[in-house]
């Protein structure tokens, strides 16, 4: 299965994603700002699920993106907020203009039903994406 890696400084909600995808068969990590995010993703390989808080401390989601542009793998992401939509919006059009594959974003709280249902999404894009770098 693929791995998740969680970016988010709310260490209890970002867990708590990270059990709902260990049920669903996911390998998942939490990390508590993008700084750490990157140096997992350095250090990994294959496919990856990346759900990417807005507001952290040390590295925040914008920062974030710009730190992922160096790393050759392929990566979906998604961007979560509790706050205003305003930094998310900016996230997603630069993630977007750097050739990120990007998916709808979340919106704190999140329902396990909710989270289920895009684990199997991106499940199935993350397929589609590696099937198509490998043809």
């Amino acid at each position: 299965m693929y791995q998740l890696y969680i970016a988010d400084d709310n260490v209890e909600f970002a867990t708590l994603l990270s059990t709902i995808a260990k049920s669903q068969g996911w390998q998942a990590e939490v990390f508590r700002n993008g700084r750490e995010l990157i140096e997992a993703l350095k250090n990994g390989s294959g496919p990856a699920f990346l759900v990417v808080d807005i507001n952290m401390p040390v590295m925040d989601g914008i920062e974030t993106i710009d730190g992922l542009q160096f790393i050759d793998r392929p990566m979906r992401v998604r961007f979560i907020t509790g706050g205003a939509d305003t930094s998310l919006i900016a996230a997603t059009m630069i993630a977007t203009a750097r050739s990120f594959e990007v998916g709808r974003s979340l919106f704190k709280p999140v329902s396990r039903a909710d989270f289920t249902a895009v684990l199997a999404e991106e499940s199935v894009l993350l397929d589609e994406s590696f099937k198509t770098k490998n043809d």
